[in-house]
């Protein structure tokens, strides 16, 4: 395998951490959705989707603790971040 099909195959969400290209896309596209939300409420919905997809792979132990620890804290940021703008454009 070549290290572009490789690269087609896993995605890089964090510094050390591959994950599976499926897995990856879906949790780029929920921290998007956290980083995009429109309101307070959506925002903490699409925080606990993202929340929820790491769990997950804890349970099925698909990814060793610190990652999944790291990307709890990725999605805690995220959250925090777009939680204070949306709170500053009330």
């Amino acid at each position: 395998m070549s290290s572009s099909d490789r690269n087609r195959k896993t995605g890089v969400v964090l510094p050390g951490l591959t994950l599976p290209a499926e897995i990856h896309g879906l949790l780029r596209k929920r921290l998007t959705e956290i980083a995009v939300s429109d309101t307070s409420a959506n925002c903490l919905i699409a925080k606990a989707r993202a929340e929820s997809l790491v769990e997950a792979m804890e349970v099925l132990k698909a990814i060793p603790a610190q990652a999944v620890e790291r990307l709890y804290l990725l999605i805690e940021e995220t959250g925090s971040q777009r939680l204070s703008e949306l709170s500053g454009l009330a």
